[in-house]
């Protein structure tokens, strides 16, 4: 196992490739201001059935930021001249929070490229009041860097029990966010800001999940279960005890959950 660097055109993606050649692909996207480290919990155990492909979005990790104009689109796209800058066909893809939201435009614009999507702890669209929290964002960490989120977002991210318990976990999250570039944190902020796949989600035709945190106050279940009315046959699961980062906060559950819907009828 070891990260390796795509040079594709303009874009320098950071990647890790683990698991037999004989297994079927899954592809994790991770969420905002993190990296592919974060998904470190699920690997172990979702190698037994898959070989394992995750990367870093721009400026977050080993990629680099490509623009300051970043849209979910360009998101979409990096998956898709990443997967066949490696030769590969299909994949199953699991995205978190902007991962998932990648997931959807990915799995509508590039649906030949796909079986299965899981989306977690993410939305469809951004009200006024969201998009406003982001321009806050964005301007804090204009001023005074990666340091103004660490609180904020673990905070959102975690239960205040689990955040109680588990403080070396936090740290290594914090470092996460910390190592992440203000460029690509901010491009990737904005290309939330204009997240808007509502009225295209029932182009969605593949098998699909939407696994949201019980406890997510950015993105509480509700706002899943809508997105579960508007792509046809879509599963709901909602992580019990999670709140945003559930596959670090209930990491053994999601792990079970997203096997089981992974190797359905498989």
């Amino acid at each position: 196992m070891f990260d390796e660097l795509a040079h594709i055109g303009h874009r320098r993606i950071r990647f890790r490739l683990e698991g037999s050649r004989q297994k079927p692909i899954l592809l994790l996207s991770h969420p905002l201001g993190v990296n592919l480290e974060i998904w470190n919990l699920q690997t172990t155990i979702l190698k037994q059935q898959f070989r394992i492909l995750r990367y870093d979005l721009p400026g977050h990790g080993g990629s680099s930021c490509y623009g300051d104009t970043i849209t979910l689109t360009d998101l979409a796209y990096d998956v898709a001249i990443l997967l066949d800058h490696l030769g590969i066909e299909k994949v199953a893809f699991i995205g978190l929070s902007v991962g998932g939201m990648i997931g959807q435009e990915f799995a509508i614009a590039y649906p030949d490229k796909l079986t299965r999507a899981i989306f977690c702890s993410t939305s469809s669209q951004l009200d006024a009041q969201a998009k406003a929290a982001f321009n806050a964002r964005i301007e804090a960490v204009q001023e005074k860097g990666m340091t103004t989120q660490v609180e904020p977002v673990l905070k959102r991210w975690f239960t205040p029990e689990f955040s109680a318990m588990f403080p070396r976990t936090l740290e290594w999250v914090s470092d996460l966010i910390l190592s992440t570039s203000v460029e690509g944190f901010i491009a990737c902020c904005r290309a939330i800001q204009n997240l808007d796949t509502t009225d295209r989600l029932p182009l969605i035709e593949i098998p699909t999940l939407i696994m949201p945190g019980e406890k997510d106050q950015g993105f509480p279940p509700i706002v899943s279960e809508f997105m579960r009315s508007r792509i046809q046959g879509a599963e709901l699961v909602v992580l019990s005890g999670a709140a945003h980062l559930g596959n670090v906060e209930q990491n053994h559950a999601f792990n079970e959950i997203i096997l089981r819907f992974l190797l359905k009828n498989s």
